[in-house]
């Protein structure tokens, strides 16, 4: 999978809201910060920080 565009943190928020990660730009330290449950990723970029969600937090099952 390659990623060629930026991701708004508003369609960020509404796509991984299915499975319970929200996003929010972290003001203090600069970067974006994803959050599910009582885990917690802080990445330099909004777009970086969704692919490390899907590639760390995200399995993909088959029936």
């Amino acid at each position: 999978m390659s990623w060629s565009k930026s991701i708004s943190m508003d369609v960020a928020n509404k796509l991984f809201d299915v499975i319970g990660v929200s996003f929010e730009q972290n003001e203090l330290e600069g970067g974006y910060i994803a959050k599910h449950e009582s885990k917690t990723l802080i990445i330099a970029t909004l777009t970086a920080c969704c692919m490390a969600v899907l590639t760390d937090w995200v399995t993909i099952k088959e029936n």
